[in-house]
């Protein structure tokens, strides 16, 4: 069985962004796949990695 035990943050169009808590709980954040709309979304793509790294 493979665990997910590593937070991941990546960048760029059609990434996802993975937190792993200490209790074990996974949260994911995924970016647009189209590279047009990821450049046009950037800020957005951005604020949402920064809540999910927010304690």
């Amino acid at each position: 069985m493979l665990e997910e035990v590593q937070t991941i943050v990546a960048c760029g169009a059609g990434t996802v962004t993975k937190r792993v808590f200490p209790d074990g709980r996974i949260e994911r954040c995924d970016d647009v796949k189209d590279v047009k709309l990821y450049i046009e979304k950037i800020d957005e793509m951005i604020d949402r990695k920064i809540n999910l790294f927010k304690d």
